[in-house]
């Protein structure tokens, strides 16, 4: 399964992305947040998400 997972966060468009490295299992997962591409690796989807909400807003 190759699929990303969305979520509207704070307003924000959150995505998390799975990265597989040759196993069933995703590696790491990646985050856009607005369609911007977060240079960050994630254990988790859920990692990605509490990351988006611990963002603050300006």
């Amino acid at each position: 399964m190759n699929a990303k997972i969305e979520k509207t966060i704070n307003g924000r468009a959150i995505s998390a992305y799975p990265v597989f490295k040759g196993g069933v299992l995703p590696a790491y997962w990646s985050c856009a947040i607005n369609n911007r591409v977060i240079n960050k690796i994630f254990e988790s989807a859920g990692e990605v998400f509490r990351f988006a909400e611990n963002i603050k807003q300006h």
